[in-house]
């Protein structure tokens, strides 16, 4: 871990405004919803390096939307974890990632724990910034996020 790594990791704070990429692609997920018959119930989000932060990003600031999580070598702002930790979401991190630092992954995991909530985790030694091709090649990935419903877990609230 770098210098120090820990103690910045709490200071991933999330801005005011949602960042302009992540905004188009909640205007498109609204849109394809209202265009198409959607199982809203079954609506999942994943993404690798940046798209793991707005993995974390959309799930904070939308948490009644997502089904389930799939974050991969992403981080995100901890103070929220209460606010998502009843939403089901299985993150991935190479332990050797000298492009995000494990420890996003870590803490964000940790305080969904202390949070209350059963968050799944996998982290690959030796293995770096390219996670994604681990995480996504995972045999059990798939059943277990066809599994996830929105509507079977405990609101959490506003």
């Amino acid at each position: 871990m770098w210098t120090g790594e820990r103690e910045r990791m709490h200071l991933l704070k999330l801005a005011p405004e949602v960042a302009i990429p992540l905004r188009t692609a909640l205007e498109l997920l609204i849109t394809i919803q209202e265009k198409f018959q959607v199982d809203v119930d079954r609506t999942y989000v994943t993404g690798i390096s940046m798209g793991g932060f707005a993995t974390w990003e959309a799930l904070i600031r939308h948490p009644g939307k997502f089904a389930a999580a799939i974050p991969v070598c992403g981080g995100g702002d901890t103070s929220h974890a209460n606010r998502i930790r009843d939403i089901p979401v299985w993150a991935f991190h190479g332990a050797n990632d000298s492009t995000v630092p494990v420890e996003c992954s870590r803490l964000m995991i940790e305080m969904i724990e202390k949070a209350g909530g059963h968050p799944r985790y996998t982290e690959y030694p030796a293995v770096g910034h390219n996670s994604w091709n681990k995480a996504y090649a995972e045999p059990e990935l798939l059943s277990w996020l066809f599994s996830q419903e929105r509507d079977t877990r405990p609101s959490t609230g506003p």
